[in-house]
């Protein structure tokens, strides 16, 4: 993995990610996931029942959604099929510990829900979890671990599935690469 490749998609999309830590009334520390792309800002807010995500345009808000049975794990931006419309990606696990990515474009002031695809064929054998999800260049990443996969090099290891985003919102697979755990 090239760490270069990251620093130069961040730098053409113009896009900030972190993490704060924010105290509540009662005390209690309260982590809030950011990202930003231009003028947009989105946020994610743990709260004790839900994620409290909101997306912001020149400091308005303009996208609230609480979203239930859900533990997020990042909160990232792009406009990876350079259509001048930014792309908010939310991710974690669902209570069953089903990895959920949620995709939302910002398009002529409304947001659309992008489908990420779901695992199929060879990329799905032996997958075992620990997802992620990150930018190389202009392609949108799923990694995780597979464990028995009878058809890889590997018996076990990590799986990245590289996407890249077509400007009517659908994804190419463009290969998978298949690593040892470290």
């Amino acid at each position: 993995y090239d760490f270069n490749d990251e620093k130069i998609v961040n730098s053409v999309m113009d896009s900030i990610s972190r993490i704060e830590n924010v105290m509540d009334t009662m005390g209690q520390i309260i982590p809030i996931y950011a990202t930003q792309v231009e003028d947009f800002e989105a946020k994610a807010e743990i709260n004790t029942d839900y994620i409290h995500f909101q997306i912001f345009k020149s400091h308005q808000l303009i996208f609230d959604k609480k979203m239930k049975n859900f533990k997020i794990k990042n909160l990232i931006s792009s406009d990876l099929n350079n259509n001048q419309r930014p792309e908010f990606w939310i991710f974690g696990d669902d209570n069953a510990h089903k990895f959920k990515i949620y995709g939302y474009e910002y398009y002529k002031n409304s947001f659309n829900l992008i489908k990420f695809p779901n695992l199929k064929g060879r990329q799905e054998f032996g997958y075992s979890g620990k997802d992620s999800l990150y930018f190389v260049k202009s392609d949108i990443v799923r990694s995780f671990q597979f464990k028995n996969d009878p058809y890889a090099e590997l018996e076990n290891g990590i799986r990245e599935c590289y996407y890249s985003l077509g400007p009517d919102n659908s994804f190419v697979l463009k290969k998978t690469l298949d690593f040892e755990n470290e």
